[in-house]
């Protein structure tokens, strides 16, 4: 598969209709405790697996701190957070 020459806002898609809940249902329905903190860190840890598979990055770095906090460093493109047109819903879902 090619690489993507760019990597910003405009290649984000967001899951629409029932995609949102089949494909992502941890992301939806994941919750305020443990369970919820360790599937927020295995989304983000997958993430940069994806990143680096992509060829973007060569290292990841997961660190655990004494106070259970954990870190993820992953060397890849980052995270667009600029406004994406195309991600505009003006109904509300």
């Amino acid at each position: 598969m090619a690489k993507q020459n760019t990597y910003d806002n405009e290649s984000i898609t967001m899951l629409k209709g029932p995609d949102k809940v089949r494909k992502r249902p941890g992301v939806i329905f994941g919750s305020d405790g443990l369970d919820g903190c360790a599937h927020s860190i295995f989304e983000i840890i997958s993430n940069s697996i994806d990143e680096a598979r992509s060829g973007y990055g060569s290292k990841i770095i997961v660190t655990q701190y004494k106070y259970y906090s954990i870190s993820v460093e992953d060397f890849g493109r980052g995270c667009p957070v600029d406004f994406n047109k195309n991600e505009i819903d003006i109904t509300g879902n």
